[in-house]
């Protein structure tokens, strides 16, 4: 672990079970809401739609939580799970199930809330400070966390804000970094507070030299790598947004 990494660990408490629905094949079973989870003593299932794996009953989790992605949440030729995924997440917010989404996982509750999914004006990859606006300070998703705060990123579509739905926080290159429902229990995030440091060194040293072709709002994989390891423990910003997530809609 990098200096001043969180590291997980184990409790006998088991009260919580979280459903994690993951996008892409890497490993995404040390991010910091699992080690968040473990703290806390919830038990975790973890499922990987583009391996075909099969979607869970709906009773058998409290929390859902869809992860990110490299795909485009409008593509389901490309991706014929999709279409599938997109009904369950249907069925998830008619039963009111809390619902985190980050990054593609927000763009599909975007879609099935009646918002549109677009490509963004510029990708935005990298560490990026993300603005809480005064919304965003009056509510519970940002309690204890201050108004700005550096995040890391990687997308490059994005969505319009879902009627019923505020937004609480922005980025220089992308106007919806956040957004919680009106009266029901459902939080969009754009940027990526699971990631860890180590996640992040890992992706630009697999990733990176593909992908992260520097611009506006690209730093590249070498500033990126550079820049990680001055980048204080992410998991604090996890650990605020579930806790204030969970006491919310507990």
């Amino acid at each position: 672990y990098l200096q001043g990494e969180t590291t997980p660990f184990q409790s006998l408490k088991l009260s919580m079970r979280i459903q994690l629905i993951e996008h892409d094949p890497e490993d995404f079973s040390r991010t910091n809401i699992s080690f968040w989870a473990a703290k806390k003593g919830y038990s975790v299932n973890q499922i990987y739609v583009c391996n075909n794996e099969d979607l869970p009953s709906l009773d058998s989790f409290d929390w859902l939580m869809v992860m990110g992605g490299s795909q485009h949440a409008w593509d389901e030729q490309s991706n014929p799970w999709l279409q599938e995924e997109k009904a369950f997440i249907g069925e998830v917010l008619a039963k009111g199930k809390p619902f985190l989404g980050i990054c593609f996982g927000a763009q599909l509750l975007v879609e099935s809330l009646g918002g549109r999914l677009f490509p963004n004006t510029y990708k935005e990859i990298g560490w990026h400070e993300v603005s809480v606006n005064a919304a965003g300070q009056a509510s519970f998703l940002f309690q204890n966390v201050p108004p700005s705060f550096v995040s890391f990123h990687w997308h490059s579509d994005h969505f319009s804000l879902p009627r019923n739905c505020n937004r609480v926080a922005c980025s220089k290159a992308t106007e919806n970094q956040a957004f919680v429902a009106k009266d029901r229990p459902l939080v969009g995030l754009q940027f990526h507070p699971e990631y860890t440091r180590r996640m992040v060194l890992e992706f630009a040293q697999i990733f990176g030299r593909e992908e992260w072709d520097p611009d506006t709002y690209v730093a590249g994989a070498d500033a990126v790598i550079a820049r990680t390891p001055e980048i204080p423990d992410t998991y604090w910003l996890m650990e605020s947004l579930l806790n204030n997530i969970e006491r919310e809609f507990a």
